[in-house]
């Protein structure tokens, strides 16, 4: 994706491999960003980076509502 190569390229030396710094970097871009901006990004993209986009979304989704719950509804151990 071209979006993301432009911000490596701009953020590049100043990423450490942490996740917390990429994270903060592209969240800080992106709230910047209009919601026909973010439209133009996807429009973008081609099949496989829009599945893998939604995929990864949808999943880190669903691990949140399972967790949620889990903490709402402790499982017991019966013996």
């Amino acid at each position: 994706m071209r979006f993301i190569d432009e911000v490596y390229e701009l953020y590049r030396g100043h990423f450490n491999g942490d996740e917390e710094d990429i994270t903060a970097v592209i969240v800080g871009i992106l709230a910047e960003q209009s919601r026909d901006d973010l439209l133009d990004l996807v429009e973008e993209m081609d099949e496989e980076e829009l599945f893998h986009m939604l995929a990864t979304y949808m999943i880190e989704v669903m691990k949140r509502k399972v967790a949620m719950e889990d903490e709402h509804f402790p499982t017991s151990i019966v013996h």
